[in-house]
Protein backbone atom coordinates (compact mmCIF):
# COMPACT_ATOMS: atom_id res chain seq x y z
CA UNK A 1 0.00 0.00 0.00
CA UNK A 2 2.78 2.37 0.97
CA UNK A 3 4.66 1.46 -2.20
CA UNK A 4 1.65 2.29 -4.39
CA UNK A 5 1.17 5.58 -2.57
CA UNK A 6 4.79 6.65 -3.17
CA UNK A 7 4.55 5.57 -6.82
CA UNK A 8 1.38 7.63 -7.23
CA UNK A 9 3.08 10.70 -5.74
CA UNK A 10 6.07 10.30 -8.07
CA UNK A 11 3.84 10.01 -11.16
CA UNK A 12 1.79 12.98 -10.04
CA UNK A 13 4.95 15.10 -9.64
CA UNK A 14 6.24 14.01 -13.08
CA UNK A 15 2.95 14.86 -14.78
CA UNK A 16 2.74 18.25 -13.04
CA UNK A 17 6.36 18.99 -13.97
CA UNK A 18 5.78 18.12 -17.63
CA UNK A 19 2.62 20.23 -17.63
CA UNK A 20 4.48 23.19 -16.12
CA UNK A 21 7.33 22.89 -18.62
CA UNK A 22 4.92 22.80 -21.56
CA UNK A 23 2.94 25.77 -20.29
CA UNK A 24 6.08 27.84 -19.76
CA UNK A 25 7.57 26.80 -23.16
CA UNK A 26 10.58 25.26 -21.44
CA UNK A 27 9.93 21.91 -23.04
CA UNK A 28 10.07 22.03 -26.82
CA UNK A 29 10.52 19.13 -29.18
CA UNK A 30 9.81 18.75 -32.89
CA UNK A 31 10.76 15.94 -35.25
CA UNK A 32 10.65 16.68 -38.98
CA UNK A 33 10.03 13.35 -40.73
CA UNK A 34 9.76 14.79 -44.27
CA UNK A 35 12.50 13.72 -46.68
CA UNK A 36 13.34 17.28 -47.76
CA UNK A 37 13.00 18.69 -44.20
CA UNK A 38 10.09 20.85 -45.23
CA UNK A 39 9.33 21.94 -41.67
CA UNK A 40 12.92 22.63 -40.62
CA UNK A 41 13.88 26.30 -40.70
CA UNK A 42 17.42 27.28 -41.65
CA UNK A 43 19.91 28.71 -39.17
CA UNK A 44 19.71 32.08 -40.92
CA UNK A 45 15.95 32.20 -40.42
CA UNK A 46 16.27 31.16 -36.77
CA UNK A 47 18.79 33.97 -36.24
CA UNK A 48 16.37 36.48 -37.77
CA UNK A 49 13.56 35.23 -35.54
CA UNK A 50 15.71 35.46 -32.43
CA UNK A 51 16.41 39.13 -33.23
CA UNK A 52 12.75 40.11 -33.64
CA UNK A 53 11.86 42.71 -31.06
CA UNK A 54 8.33 43.65 -32.12
CA UNK A 55 5.21 41.82 -33.34
CA UNK A 56 4.64 41.36 -37.07
CA UNK A 57 1.21 41.53 -38.66
CA UNK A 58 0.82 39.32 -41.73
CA UNK A 59 -2.02 40.25 -44.10
CA UNK A 60 -2.75 37.41 -46.52
CA UNK A 61 -4.83 38.16 -49.64
CA UNK A 62 -4.81 34.61 -51.04
CA UNK A 63 -8.17 33.52 -49.63
CA UNK A 64 -11.64 32.44 -50.66
CA UNK A 65 -12.54 29.63 -53.05
CA UNK A 66 -9.23 28.63 -54.65
CA UNK A 67 -8.15 26.07 -57.20
CA UNK A 68 -6.05 23.15 -55.96
CA UNK A 69 -2.71 24.77 -56.85
CA UNK A 70 -3.41 28.09 -55.17
CA UNK A 71 -4.92 26.33 -52.14
CA UNK A 72 -1.72 24.31 -51.84
CA UNK A 73 0.36 27.49 -51.94
CA UNK A 74 -1.85 29.12 -49.31
CA UNK A 75 -1.61 26.11 -47.01
CA UNK A 76 2.18 25.97 -47.41
CA UNK A 77 2.41 29.67 -46.52
CA UNK A 78 0.24 29.28 -43.41
CA UNK A 79 2.20 26.21 -42.30
CA UNK A 80 5.44 28.12 -42.67
CA UNK A 81 4.08 31.09 -40.69
CA UNK A 82 3.07 28.61 -38.00
CA UNK A 83 6.68 27.42 -37.88
CA UNK A 84 7.86 31.02 -37.63
CA UNK A 85 5.44 31.54 -34.75
CA UNK A 86 6.75 28.49 -32.91
CA UNK A 87 10.36 29.66 -33.09
CA UNK A 88 9.59 33.39 -32.92
CA UNK A 89 7.66 33.52 -29.64
CA UNK A 90 4.26 33.90 -31.31
CA UNK A 91 5.02 37.29 -32.81
CA UNK A 92 3.17 36.75 -36.10
CA UNK A 93 -0.50 37.68 -36.25
CA UNK A 94 -2.27 36.56 -39.45
CA UNK A 95 -5.08 38.63 -40.96
CA UNK A 96 -6.94 36.91 -43.80
CA UNK A 97 -8.56 39.13 -46.45
CA UNK A 98 -10.49 37.85 -49.45
CA UNK A 99 -10.55 40.57 -52.15
CA UNK A 100 -13.38 38.69 -53.92
CA UNK A 101 -15.60 38.35 -50.86
CA UNK A 102 -18.12 40.99 -51.95
CA UNK A 103 -21.11 39.72 -53.95
CA UNK A 104 -21.36 43.11 -55.67
CA UNK A 105 -19.26 43.21 -58.83
CA UNK A 106 -18.50 46.94 -58.64
CA UNK A 107 -17.29 46.58 -55.04
CA UNK A 108 -15.06 43.67 -55.99
CA UNK A 109 -13.43 45.53 -58.86
CA UNK A 110 -12.97 48.59 -56.67
CA UNK A 111 -11.07 46.36 -54.23
CA UNK A 112 -9.03 44.95 -57.11
CA UNK A 113 -8.10 48.44 -58.33
CA UNK A 114 -7.11 49.50 -54.80
CA UNK A 115 -4.73 46.52 -54.52
CA UNK A 116 -3.34 47.10 -58.01
CA UNK A 117 -2.62 50.74 -57.12
CA UNK A 118 -0.44 49.47 -54.25
CA UNK A 119 1.53 47.24 -56.61
CA UNK A 120 -0.26 44.03 -55.64
CA UNK A 121 -1.11 42.65 -59.06
CA UNK A 122 -3.75 39.99 -59.48
CA UNK A 123 -3.66 36.74 -61.43
CA UNK A 124 -6.39 35.07 -63.45
CA UNK A 125 -6.61 31.32 -62.85
CA UNK A 126 -9.03 28.62 -63.91
CA UNK A 127 -11.27 27.02 -61.28
CA UNK A 128 -12.73 23.61 -62.06
CA UNK A 129 -16.08 22.72 -60.50
CA UNK A 130 -17.21 19.31 -59.29
CA UNK A 131 -19.11 18.81 -62.55
CA UNK A 132 -15.97 19.47 -64.61
CA UNK A 133 -16.97 23.00 -65.66
CA UNK A 134 -14.31 25.70 -65.80
CA UNK A 135 -14.60 29.27 -64.58
CA UNK A 136 -12.15 32.15 -64.33
CA UNK A 137 -11.27 33.77 -61.03
CA UNK A 138 -8.96 36.60 -59.99
CA UNK A 139 -6.63 35.89 -57.09
CA UNK A 140 -4.02 38.02 -55.35
CA UNK A 141 -1.11 35.81 -54.24
CA UNK A 142 0.35 38.47 -51.97
CA UNK A 143 1.10 38.94 -48.28
CA UNK A 144 1.96 42.13 -46.42
CA UNK A 145 4.38 41.98 -43.49
CA UNK A 146 3.92 45.03 -41.27
CA UNK A 147 5.80 46.25 -38.23
CA UNK A 148 5.47 49.51 -36.37
CA UNK A 149 8.00 51.10 -38.73
CA UNK A 150 7.38 49.73 -42.21
CA UNK A 151 5.37 47.39 -44.46
CA UNK A 152 6.87 44.96 -46.98
CA UNK A 153 4.87 43.27 -49.74
CA UNK A 154 5.79 39.66 -50.55
CA UNK A 155 4.76 38.01 -53.83
CA UNK A 156 3.97 34.38 -53.07
CA UNK A 157 4.37 33.37 -56.71
CA UNK A 158 6.11 34.85 -59.72
CA UNK A 159 4.25 34.50 -63.07
CA UNK A 160 6.23 32.52 -65.61
CA UNK A 161 5.53 31.82 -69.26
CA UNK A 162 7.90 28.84 -69.50
CA UNK A 163 6.57 26.81 -66.57
CA UNK A 164 3.30 25.01 -65.98
CA UNK A 165 0.98 25.73 -63.08
CA UNK A 166 2.24 22.85 -60.92
CA UNK A 167 5.89 23.72 -61.60
CA UNK A 168 5.24 27.37 -60.73
CA UNK A 169 3.58 26.35 -57.46
CA UNK A 170 6.48 24.06 -56.60
CA UNK A 171 8.98 26.85 -57.29
CA UNK A 172 6.89 29.27 -55.21
CA UNK A 173 6.73 26.88 -52.24
CA UNK A 174 10.48 26.25 -52.43
CA UNK A 175 11.05 30.02 -52.37
CA UNK A 176 8.66 30.86 -49.51
CA UNK A 177 11.17 30.75 -46.67
CA UNK A 178 13.55 33.04 -48.54
CA UNK A 179 10.79 35.51 -49.42
CA UNK A 180 9.51 35.71 -45.83
CA UNK A 181 12.99 35.88 -44.28
CA UNK A 182 13.94 38.56 -46.79
CA UNK A 183 10.90 40.62 -45.74
CA UNK A 184 11.89 40.24 -42.06
CA UNK A 185 15.43 41.33 -42.90
CA UNK A 186 14.08 44.52 -44.47
CA UNK A 187 11.78 45.23 -41.51
CA UNK A 188 14.50 44.71 -38.92
CA UNK A 189 17.41 46.49 -40.60
CA UNK A 190 18.84 49.53 -38.87
CA UNK A 191 20.93 50.91 -41.76
CA UNK A 192 21.26 50.61 -45.55
CA UNK A 193 24.19 48.96 -47.31
CA UNK A 194 25.81 51.18 -49.95
CA UNK A 195 26.35 50.22 -53.60
CA UNK A 196 27.59 52.48 -56.38
CA UNK A 197 27.31 52.81 -60.15
CA UNK A 198 30.69 53.75 -61.64
CA UNK A 199 30.62 56.63 -64.15
CA UNK A 200 33.09 58.37 -66.42
CA UNK A 201 33.50 55.77 -69.19
CA UNK A 202 30.27 56.18 -71.15
CA UNK A 203 28.26 53.90 -68.84
CA UNK A 204 24.48 53.78 -68.74
CA UNK A 205 22.99 56.99 -67.40
CA UNK A 206 20.86 57.43 -64.30
CA UNK A 207 17.70 57.44 -66.44
CA UNK A 208 18.74 54.31 -68.31
CA UNK A 209 19.16 52.44 -65.00
CA UNK A 210 16.14 53.95 -63.26
CA UNK A 211 14.23 50.66 -63.09
CA UNK A 212 17.00 48.59 -61.54
CA UNK A 213 17.96 51.46 -59.22
CA UNK A 214 14.38 51.56 -57.99
CA UNK A 215 14.45 47.81 -57.32
CA UNK A 216 17.81 48.05 -55.55
CA UNK A 217 16.67 50.96 -53.38
CA UNK A 218 14.55 48.51 -51.38
CA UNK A 219 17.80 47.06 -50.02
CA UNK A 220 20.61 49.52 -50.70
CA UNK A 221 21.62 53.15 -50.73
CA UNK A 222 22.43 53.86 -54.39
CA UNK A 223 25.25 56.27 -55.28
CA UNK A 224 26.79 57.22 -58.61
CA UNK A 225 30.12 58.85 -59.29
CA UNK A 226 33.52 59.10 -60.93
CA UNK A 227 36.71 57.49 -59.70
CA UNK A 228 39.27 60.00 -58.39
CA UNK A 229 42.94 59.76 -57.48
CA UNK A 230 42.12 58.27 -54.06
CA UNK A 231 42.59 54.46 -54.05
CA UNK A 232 40.30 54.17 -51.01
CA UNK A 233 37.33 55.97 -52.58
CA UNK A 234 35.35 52.73 -52.96
CA UNK A 235 35.83 51.47 -49.40
CA UNK A 236 32.36 52.55 -48.12
CA UNK A 237 30.61 50.43 -50.76
CA UNK A 238 29.70 46.77 -50.40
CA UNK A 239 29.52 46.41 -54.18
CA UNK A 240 29.97 48.44 -57.35
CA UNK A 241 28.23 48.16 -60.74
CA UNK A 242 30.03 48.78 -64.02
CA UNK A 243 27.20 49.00 -66.57
CA UNK A 244 27.95 49.14 -70.30
CA UNK A 245 31.12 51.28 -70.47
CA UNK A 246 32.01 52.51 -73.95
CA UNK A 247 35.29 54.34 -73.28
CA UNK A 248 38.62 52.87 -72.09
CA UNK A 249 39.48 52.74 -68.39
CA UNK A 250 42.68 54.47 -67.35
CA UNK A 251 45.35 52.58 -65.45
CA UNK A 252 44.50 54.67 -62.39
CA UNK A 253 40.85 53.60 -62.56
CA UNK A 254 41.83 49.97 -63.03
CA UNK A 255 44.14 50.14 -60.04
CA UNK A 256 41.41 51.56 -57.80
CA UNK A 257 38.96 48.83 -58.85
CA UNK A 258 41.59 46.09 -58.58
CA UNK A 259 42.64 47.08 -55.06
CA UNK A 260 38.99 47.44 -54.08
CA UNK A 261 38.56 43.79 -55.07
CA UNK A 262 41.76 42.80 -53.25
CA UNK A 263 40.26 44.22 -50.05
CA UNK A 264 37.04 42.25 -50.40
CA UNK A 265 35.02 44.49 -52.70
CA UNK A 266 32.32 42.96 -54.89
CA UNK A 267 31.82 43.93 -58.55
CA UNK A 268 29.06 43.34 -61.07
CA UNK A 269 30.52 43.77 -64.57
CA UNK A 270 28.08 44.32 -67.45
CA UNK A 271 30.30 44.75 -70.49
CA UNK A 272 29.83 44.48 -74.26
CA UNK A 273 32.47 42.68 -76.26
CA UNK A 274 31.42 44.34 -79.54
CA UNK A 275 30.25 47.82 -80.47
CA UNK A 276 27.27 48.33 -82.78
CA UNK A 277 25.68 51.47 -84.22
CA UNK A 278 21.99 51.46 -83.35
CA UNK A 279 21.50 54.58 -85.48
CA UNK A 280 22.83 52.93 -88.65
CA UNK A 281 20.88 49.76 -87.91
CA UNK A 282 17.64 51.72 -87.53
CA UNK A 283 18.17 53.89 -90.61
CA UNK A 284 19.66 51.44 -93.12
CA UNK A 285 19.18 48.01 -91.54
CA UNK A 286 22.92 47.40 -91.62
CA UNK A 287 25.54 48.01 -88.95
CA UNK A 288 29.24 47.11 -88.83
CA UNK A 289 30.47 45.33 -85.70
CA UNK A 290 33.89 46.04 -84.20
CA UNK A 291 35.59 44.64 -81.08
CA UNK A 292 35.07 46.99 -78.13
CA UNK A 293 38.36 47.54 -76.30
CA UNK A 294 37.86 49.37 -73.00
CA UNK A 295 41.20 48.28 -71.50
CA UNK A 296 39.73 45.71 -69.10
CA UNK A 297 40.73 42.48 -70.85
CA UNK A 298 43.87 41.97 -68.76
CA UNK A 299 41.93 42.42 -65.51
CA UNK A 300 39.19 39.95 -66.42
CA UNK A 301 41.78 37.49 -67.76
CA UNK A 302 43.66 37.68 -64.46
CA UNK A 303 40.45 37.01 -62.57
CA UNK A 304 39.69 33.93 -64.67
CA UNK A 305 37.41 34.92 -67.56
CA UNK A 306 37.66 36.21 -71.11
CA UNK A 307 35.02 38.35 -72.78
CA UNK A 308 35.02 37.33 -76.43
CA UNK A 309 34.61 39.89 -79.29
CA UNK A 310 31.51 38.08 -80.52
CA UNK A 311 27.77 38.53 -80.91
CA UNK A 312 25.67 35.52 -79.96
CA UNK A 313 22.39 35.03 -81.83
CA UNK A 314 19.91 32.35 -80.91
CA UNK A 315 16.80 30.66 -82.24
CA UNK A 316 15.08 31.23 -78.89
CA UNK A 317 14.65 34.99 -79.07
CA UNK A 318 12.28 37.95 -78.99
CA UNK A 319 10.56 39.57 -81.99
CA UNK A 320 11.23 42.83 -83.82
CA UNK A 321 9.28 44.77 -86.51
CA UNK A 322 11.21 44.29 -89.77
CA UNK A 323 10.41 45.74 -93.20
CA UNK A 324 9.48 42.73 -95.36
CA UNK A 325 8.49 44.69 -98.50
CA UNK A 326 10.55 44.49 -101.66
CA UNK A 327 12.65 47.36 -103.00
CA UNK A 328 10.44 50.15 -104.40
CA UNK A 329 7.34 49.06 -102.47
CA UNK A 330 5.79 50.85 -99.55
CA UNK A 331 7.33 49.78 -96.22
CA UNK A 332 5.48 46.92 -94.57
CA UNK A 333 6.63 45.95 -91.09
CA UNK A 334 5.90 42.58 -89.55
CA UNK A 335 7.10 41.02 -86.28
CA UNK A 336 9.94 38.66 -87.10
CA UNK A 337 12.28 36.68 -84.86
CA UNK A 338 15.15 38.93 -83.85
CA UNK A 339 17.92 36.40 -83.35
CA UNK A 340 20.29 39.01 -81.93
CA UNK A 341 18.04 39.38 -78.86
CA UNK A 342 18.18 35.87 -77.36
CA UNK A 343 16.21 34.72 -74.33
CA UNK A 344 18.76 33.39 -71.86
CA UNK A 345 18.08 30.56 -69.43
CA UNK A 346 19.34 30.61 -65.86
CA UNK A 347 21.09 27.85 -63.98
CA UNK A 348 18.66 25.98 -61.70
CA UNK A 349 21.51 25.28 -59.25
CA UNK A 350 22.60 28.82 -58.36
CA UNK A 351 20.73 31.09 -55.92
CA UNK A 352 20.90 34.01 -58.36
CA UNK A 353 19.07 32.26 -61.17
CA UNK A 354 17.05 29.45 -59.54
CA UNK A 355 13.36 29.79 -60.52
CA UNK A 356 14.24 32.85 -62.62
CA UNK A 357 12.22 33.54 -65.76
CA UNK A 358 14.01 33.98 -69.08
CA UNK A 359 16.35 36.97 -69.32
CA UNK A 360 16.31 39.11 -72.45
CA UNK A 361 19.71 40.01 -73.92
CA UNK A 362 20.63 42.38 -76.76
CA UNK A 363 23.70 41.65 -78.91
CA UNK A 364 25.33 39.64 -76.11
CA UNK A 365 28.93 38.47 -76.17
CA UNK A 366 30.15 35.10 -74.96
CA UNK A 367 32.04 34.74 -71.68
CA UNK A 368 34.76 32.08 -71.50
CA UNK A 369 35.79 30.52 -68.20
CA UNK A 370 39.54 30.01 -68.02
CA UNK A 371 41.05 27.02 -66.26
CA UNK A 372 44.07 26.80 -64.01
CA UNK A 373 43.08 28.56 -60.77
CA UNK A 374 41.74 26.29 -58.05
CA UNK A 375 41.18 29.15 -55.63
CA UNK A 376 38.28 30.54 -57.68
CA UNK A 377 34.92 28.81 -57.91
CA UNK A 378 33.30 29.51 -61.28
CA UNK A 379 29.60 29.05 -62.08
CA UNK A 380 27.61 29.70 -65.24
CA UNK A 381 24.54 31.85 -64.54
CA UNK A 382 22.98 32.59 -67.93
CA UNK A 383 23.30 30.52 -71.08
CA UNK A 384 21.83 30.41 -74.58
CA UNK A 385 19.75 27.52 -75.93
CA UNK A 386 21.05 24.55 -77.92
CA UNK A 387 20.52 26.45 -81.21
CA UNK A 388 22.96 29.39 -81.27
CA UNK A 389 25.25 31.12 -83.74
CA UNK A 390 28.49 32.98 -83.00
CA UNK A 391 29.39 36.04 -85.08
CA UNK A 392 32.98 37.19 -84.54
CA UNK A 393 33.77 40.87 -85.02
CA UNK A 394 34.60 42.58 -87.31
CA UNK A 395 31.53 41.75 -89.36
CA UNK A 396 28.18 43.23 -90.40
CA UNK A 397 24.70 42.83 -88.97
CA UNK A 398 22.03 42.90 -91.70
CA UNK A 399 18.47 42.87 -90.43
CA UNK A 400 16.95 41.50 -93.64
CA UNK A 401 19.11 38.41 -93.32
CA UNK A 402 16.69 37.05 -90.74
CA UNK A 403 14.24 36.46 -93.60
CA UNK A 404 16.61 34.07 -95.39
CA UNK A 405 18.30 32.26 -92.50
CA UNK A 406 18.02 28.48 -92.53
CA UNK A 407 17.93 27.51 -88.83
CA UNK A 408 19.28 24.01 -89.48
CA UNK A 409 22.51 25.25 -91.03
CA UNK A 410 22.88 28.59 -89.23
CA UNK A 411 22.36 27.71 -85.55
CA UNK A 412 25.04 25.05 -85.24
CA UNK A 413 26.38 25.78 -81.73
CA UNK A 414 24.65 26.03 -78.40
CA UNK A 415 24.81 26.62 -74.66
CA UNK A 416 27.08 29.66 -74.87
CA UNK A 417 27.67 31.24 -71.41
CA UNK A 418 26.64 34.89 -71.27
CA UNK A 419 26.88 35.51 -67.51
CA UNK A 420 29.07 33.83 -64.88
CA UNK A 421 29.86 34.21 -61.20
CA UNK A 422 33.31 33.97 -59.64
CA UNK A 423 33.93 33.38 -55.96
CA UNK A 424 37.19 32.91 -54.11
CA UNK A 425 40.64 34.51 -53.80
CA UNK A 426 41.73 36.58 -56.80
CA UNK A 427 45.24 37.64 -57.86
CA UNK A 428 45.89 41.31 -58.52
CA UNK A 429 46.48 42.43 -62.08
CA UNK A 430 49.07 44.85 -60.67
CA UNK A 431 51.27 42.12 -59.20
CA UNK A 432 54.91 42.97 -60.01
CA UNK A 433 53.76 46.20 -61.70
CA UNK A 434 54.34 49.81 -60.82
CA UNK A 435 51.56 51.77 -59.18
CA UNK A 436 50.08 54.14 -61.79
CA UNK A 437 51.16 57.73 -61.51
CA UNK A 438 48.84 60.37 -60.13
CA UNK A 439 47.42 58.26 -57.28
CA UNK A 440 47.78 58.89 -53.59
CA UNK A 441 50.42 56.64 -51.99
CA UNK A 442 49.04 53.25 -50.93
CA UNK A 443 50.17 49.68 -50.36
CA UNK A 444 49.43 47.31 -53.25
CA UNK A 445 47.83 44.03 -52.23
CA UNK A 446 48.74 41.16 -54.57
CA UNK A 447 46.09 38.66 -53.41
CA UNK A 448 42.53 39.32 -52.39
CA UNK A 449 40.57 38.15 -49.41
CA UNK A 450 37.61 35.89 -50.21
CA UNK A 451 35.24 37.86 -52.42
CA UNK A 452 32.80 37.55 -55.33
CA UNK A 453 32.02 39.03 -58.71
CA UNK A 454 29.48 38.59 -61.52
CA UNK A 455 30.47 39.09 -65.17
CA UNK A 456 27.80 39.60 -67.85
CA UNK A 457 28.59 39.82 -71.56
CA UNK A 458 25.77 42.29 -72.25
CA UNK A 459 26.05 45.88 -71.08
CA UNK A 460 22.41 46.65 -71.82
CA UNK A 461 20.97 43.80 -69.76
CA UNK A 462 19.77 46.24 -67.07
CA UNK A 463 18.94 49.12 -69.42
CA UNK A 464 15.39 50.46 -69.39
CA UNK A 465 13.61 52.64 -71.96
CA UNK A 466 10.94 55.31 -71.88
CA UNK A 467 8.05 55.87 -74.28
CA UNK A 468 5.67 58.79 -74.79
CA UNK A 469 2.44 58.46 -72.87
CA UNK A 470 -0.32 61.11 -72.79
CA UNK A 471 1.99 64.08 -73.19
CA UNK A 472 4.66 62.64 -70.87
CA UNK A 473 6.90 59.62 -70.66
CA UNK A 474 6.30 56.16 -69.26
CA UNK A 475 9.03 53.93 -67.88
CA UNK A 476 9.51 50.61 -69.66
CA UNK A 477 11.15 48.15 -67.25
CA UNK A 478 14.44 46.47 -68.02
CA UNK A 479 13.75 43.40 -70.13
CA UNK A 480 10.43 44.73 -71.45
CA UNK A 481 9.38 43.48 -74.89
CA UNK A 482 7.31 46.05 -76.82
CA UNK A 483 5.91 43.40 -79.19
CA UNK A 484 4.57 40.90 -76.66
CA UNK A 485 4.32 43.45 -73.82
CA UNK A 486 6.03 40.93 -71.58
CA UNK A 487 8.65 41.79 -68.98
CA UNK A 488 11.46 39.26 -68.70
CA UNK A 489 13.62 38.56 -65.66
CA UNK A 490 16.35 41.16 -66.24
CA UNK A 491 15.61 43.20 -63.11
CA UNK A 492 15.27 40.08 -60.97
CA UNK A 493 18.60 38.80 -62.24
CA UNK A 494 20.37 42.08 -61.45
CA UNK A 495 18.73 42.35 -58.03
CA UNK A 496 19.55 38.75 -57.13
CA UNK A 497 23.13 39.31 -58.30
CA UNK A 498 23.60 42.29 -56.00
CA UNK A 499 21.96 40.49 -53.08
CA UNK A 500 24.23 37.52 -53.69
CA UNK A 501 27.35 39.68 -53.93
CA UNK A 502 26.59 41.49 -50.67
CA UNK A 503 25.18 38.49 -48.77
CA UNK A 504 27.33 38.01 -45.69
CA UNK A 505 24.90 35.74 -43.79
CA UNK A 506 24.10 33.14 -46.43
CA UNK A 507 20.44 34.13 -46.68
CA UNK A 508 20.52 33.79 -50.49
CA UNK A 509 21.28 30.08 -50.10
CA UNK A 510 17.65 29.62 -49.06
CA UNK A 511 16.78 30.07 -52.73
CA UNK A 512 18.48 26.73 -53.43
CA UNK A 513 16.03 24.85 -51.23
CA UNK A 514 14.26 22.02 -53.06
CA UNK A 515 10.98 20.30 -52.27
CA UNK A 516 9.07 17.54 -53.99
CA UNK A 517 5.34 18.00 -54.49
CA UNK A 518 3.69 14.58 -54.29
CA UNK A 519 0.51 15.24 -56.22
CA UNK A 520 -2.45 12.93 -56.67
CA UNK A 521 -3.16 11.45 -60.09
CA UNK A 522 -6.12 13.54 -61.28
CA UNK A 523 -7.48 10.92 -63.68
CA UNK A 524 -7.44 8.22 -61.02
CA UNK A 525 -9.05 10.57 -58.51
CA UNK A 526 -11.96 11.23 -60.89
CA UNK A 527 -12.27 7.56 -61.88
CA UNK A 528 -12.06 5.96 -58.43
CA UNK A 529 -13.39 8.75 -56.21
CA UNK A 530 -16.57 6.85 -55.25
CA UNK A 531 -14.59 3.73 -54.33
CA UNK A 532 -12.20 5.59 -52.03
CA UNK A 533 -15.02 7.59 -50.47
CA UNK A 534 -16.76 4.34 -49.59
CA UNK A 535 -13.52 2.96 -48.12
CA UNK A 536 -12.93 6.15 -46.12
CA UNK A 537 -16.44 6.04 -44.64
CA UNK A 538 -17.01 2.29 -44.37
CA UNK A 539 -13.61 1.08 -43.12
CA UNK A 540 -13.79 2.95 -39.75
CA UNK A 541 -17.34 1.65 -39.18
CA UNK A 542 -16.32 -1.94 -39.95
CA UNK A 543 -13.27 -1.60 -37.69
CA UNK A 544 -15.43 -0.18 -34.88
CA UNK A 545 -17.91 -3.06 -35.18
CA UNK A 546 -15.10 -5.64 -35.11
CA UNK A 547 -13.57 -4.05 -32.03
CA UNK A 548 -17.01 -4.06 -30.35
CA UNK A 549 -17.55 -7.75 -31.15
CA UNK A 550 -14.09 -8.65 -29.84
CA UNK A 551 -14.59 -6.60 -26.68
CA UNK A 552 -17.94 -8.18 -25.79
CA UNK A 553 -16.65 -11.65 -26.72
CA UNK A 554 -13.72 -11.17 -24.36
CA UNK A 555 -15.97 -9.98 -21.52
CA UNK A 556 -18.33 -12.89 -22.09
CA UNK A 557 -15.44 -15.37 -22.00
CA UNK A 558 -13.84 -13.77 -18.92
CA UNK A 559 -16.96 -13.61 -16.78
CA UNK A 560 -18.57 -16.83 -18.00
Amino acid sequence: MKKNFISGIIWTVVILLLLWLSLTSRLFFRWDLTQEKRYTLSENTLTLLSNLNEPIEVTLYLNGTLDANMAQLRNAFLELIQEYNIYGNRQFNIVNINPSASSDESSRYAEYRALESEGLTGMTVSLQGNDGSLSQQIVFPWALFSSARDTVAVALIQPSSNRGAEQSIQSAIEDLEYQISDALRILERSSLTKVAFIEGHGELTEWETYDISDALSRYFQIDRGFLSDDPSILEPYAAIIIASPKEPFTEQDKYIIDQYIMRGGRVMWLIDGVQISDEELASSGVSPTMPLDINLSDMLFKYGVRLTPTIISDLQCTYMPINVSKAGENPRFEPMPFFYSPLLQGSPYHPITKNLTSVRATYPSGVELLSGDNMIQKSVLLITSNASHVTTAPDNIILNEVLTIDPKTYFTTGYVPIAVSLEGIFPSVFTHRMTPKGLAPTETKEMSVATRMVIVGDGDLIRNDFERDEGGYRLLPAGYDRITRQTYGNSDFALNSLLYLTDENGLMNLRNRRMTLRLLNKSKVLTHSSYWQAIAIGAPLVLLILLGVLFFSYRRYKYK
